[in-house]
């Protein structure tokens, strides 16, 4: 039997406010309740009563977060306790805690300010470094007297010499007292009388003028020891309010520990803040639980809960499966898959876990493309490289590994050496003809399978009319079949008579009748769209099953990859020869390896999952503890 997502109750719980979170600390630990929004009871049960609770949660979790951030090692790990956190307790938590801020908040924005300050000074020095030849009071540059004319600025390297003599026919001098990346820095001075003419000629030469910053009075090397001190003064500060910041984080380590506490065992309550209802110390909670633990969560709210309460267990009914949350079978075999078809989307409720059937073709069709002894033993053995860190590149890499060695001895190819291993068939380049034939058959099986799971997807979730008369159902079922029949007749017998036409025909006429039952507006809009949608089921199913070429394209790709290698490495002498064949096979290997594992990807996603399930499926999201 094909795997499904696993069966889902809707549970119902009726309790007396008090127990309410006992009840959330109890379905938190286990880990089985995804919550749901009740609208049925708002009309009756219109408070929420753990909304104040969760007001005072988000306020504390958030400053307790902030705060959490200046500590220099981790907290200790919370003890496992089902003592019941208090709206009075996470209250006083919260002032003490936002007091802490406060003073947490002061420190850190003397500090922010003055390494601002320590920045705005280092770009001052960084800027004194330009003026360090000049032996003169730099504020005097920025000053122009009545007869002395002093500029500073930028001026092309290649430019300098003839500006150089230009200047020096109108009385002027230039200095160069820094240079960088062809760009000298310099100082011209001369008469001011003449500065007009000066200033064309500077113009001429790109000169670009420079700002002396106010700060600059002095020598350089007068300033440079002033901005060497005051930074030095500034970091001292600093450290002194570091060190008064942890002092203050070391003095309230108890009452950071007691938040950390306080909020893991508050958190599950405060979660369900928006789907508890209540009323005059009445509450209800609903959700989705797996059936399997229906058994469990009698026992432990039995056992949690101090007053009476009322819990039931429904099916879901035909109208809320979208909204019934998919969990998936753990596998640790197929657990690599699973993440791989939750990336095209999730499978929804009563549909088909494509997992076994994904990882089972993924590896087949990779073996297939990349079919070789030595190769996927090399693939297979990398892989096991990553087992501690990345376990799912392990397996998957260990079994399409394995894959490409039992194809490579089916080949009888060894690091693409063809005659070394005796094929068990033949390889793909006796007879490419042959390959790409089979590649076909196995697309057409492929789209075949994944069209009735189409059905049967579509027959659990009620929706008989699709299974029966769309292109997804059974008439676009028949419809593939009988074309395939019909190219087989046409290309092997050269024939296409009545009976090839009435089983094309039909089928087809059956999903042309259901679109236009399907489709609104007027009869031009109506015929256009049917048009188009079955154009579109028949390039569809024809440009599918020939995207399975591909699978005999890269198994003759890959024969015809070490080919080339080994006809480059014949040209060369013994050394060449083996460091050549050596190359092309760590070439082959990695840039083949991984676009044959990209291409049989898209092949699983676009031919495959497109066509018998939606990804929109809603992952089970429990209720649970999170630290």
């Amino acid at each position: 039997m094909l795997p499904t997502p696993l069966e889902m109750r809707k549970v119902g719980l009726y309790m007396v406010d008090a127990d309410a979170q006992s009840a959330a600390m109890a379905l938190a630990r286990m880990g089985v309740l995804h919550p749901l929004e009740d609208s049925a009871s708002g009309q009756v049960l219109q408070d929420y009563p753990a909304a104040a609770f969760q007001a005072v949660y988000h306020d504390l979790n958030s400053r307790f977060g902030k705060i959490s951030s200046f500590l220099q090692t981790p907290l200790q790990a919370p003890l496992e306790s089902d003592e019941l956190v208090t709206l009075d307790q996470l209250q006083v938590l919260d002032q003490q805690l936002k007091q802490l801020w406060a003073q947490i908040s002061a420190l850190e924005e003397k500090i922010r300010r003055q390494n601002e300050k320590v920045g705005v000074i280092r770009q001052l020095a960084n800027s004194l470094q330009k003026f360090s030849s000049l032996d003169l009071d730099l504020g005097r540059l920025r000053r122009h007297g009545r007869f002395l004319r002093i500029t500073v600025g930028t001026v092309p390297a290649e430019n300098f010499s003839q500006l150089r003599r230009a200047l020096s026919l109108t009385k002027f001098m230039i200095k160069v007292f820094y240079s960088s990346e062809g760009i000298n820095h310099v100082v011209v001075f001369g008469p001011s009388q003449q500065r007009e003419e000066v200033h064309d000629l500077l113009q001429s030469a790109d000169f670009r003028g420079l700002t002396v910053p106010q700060e600059f009075t002095g020598s350089p090397a007068q300033l440079q020891a002033d901005l060497d001190r005051q930074i030095e003064q500034a970091e001292a500060r600093m450290q002194q309010w570091r060190q008064e910041l942890s002092e203050l984080i070391t003095a309230n380590l108890a009452s950071l520990q007691s938040a950390q506490d306080l909020l893991l065992r508050a958190r599950p309550y405060a979660s369900l803040a928006t789907v508890l209802r209540g009323k005059g110390g009445l509450v209800f909670l609903q959700g989705w639980v797996p059936a399997e633990r229906e058994e469990q969560i009698r026992g432990q709210l039995a056992e949690q809960l101090q007053f009476p309460f009322q819990l039931e267990f429904s099916e879901p009914e035909q109208q809320e499966f979208d909204s019934v949350p998919s969990l998936l079978k753990k596998s640790w075999l197929l657990q690599p898959f699973q993440g791989l078809v939750k990336n095209f989307g999730m499978p929804g409720y009563r549909e088909v876990d494509p997992s076994g059937l994904f990882a089972l073709s993924y590896v087949l069709m990779f073996g297939m493309m990349f079919g070789d002894i030595g190769h996927g033993s090399v693939i297979a053995l990398l892989s096991l490289l990553f087992y501690r860190r990345y376990p799912g590149i392990t397996i998957v890499g260990v079994l399409a590994g394995m894959s490409s060695v039992g194809f490579g001895f089916v080949y009888g190819s060894l690091f693409g050496y063809e005659h070394v291993v005796p094929a068990l068939w033949m390889s793909p380049m006796q007879d490419p003809v042959q390959v790409l034939l089979l590649a076909v058959l196995w697309g057409a099986g492929f789209i075949v399978v994944a069209n009735l799971l189409a059905i049967r997807n579509f027959f659990a979730a009620g929706q008989i009319d699709q299974a029966c008369y769309s292109g997804k159902g059974l008439a676009g079922l028949g419809f593939y079949l009988a074309a395939f029949y019909a190219a087989y007749q046409v290309a092997f017998n050269n024939y296409f008579g009545w009976l090839e036409f009435a089983l094309v025909a039909l089928p087809m006429a059956v999903i042309v009748h259901y679109q236009w039952r399907q489709s609104d507006g007027g009869l031009v809009e109506r015929v256009l769209v049917v048009f188009i949608e079955g154009l579109e089921h028949i390039i569809s199913n024809v440009s599918g099953t020939l995207s399975f070429l591909r699978v005999a394209a890269f198994s003759l790709n890959h024969i015809a990859l070490a080919a080339a290698v080994f006809a480059i490495a014949g040209m060369l002498g013994s050394f060449g020869h083996g460091v050549t064949v050596l190359l092309g096979n760590i070439f082959i290997i990695v840039l083949e390896g991984a676009i044959v594992a990209i291409q049989c990807l898209r092949l699983e996603y676009y031919e495959g999952f497109s066509r018998f399930f939606s990804g929109k499926g809603r992952p089970f999201e429990p209720l649970k503890f999170e630290t």
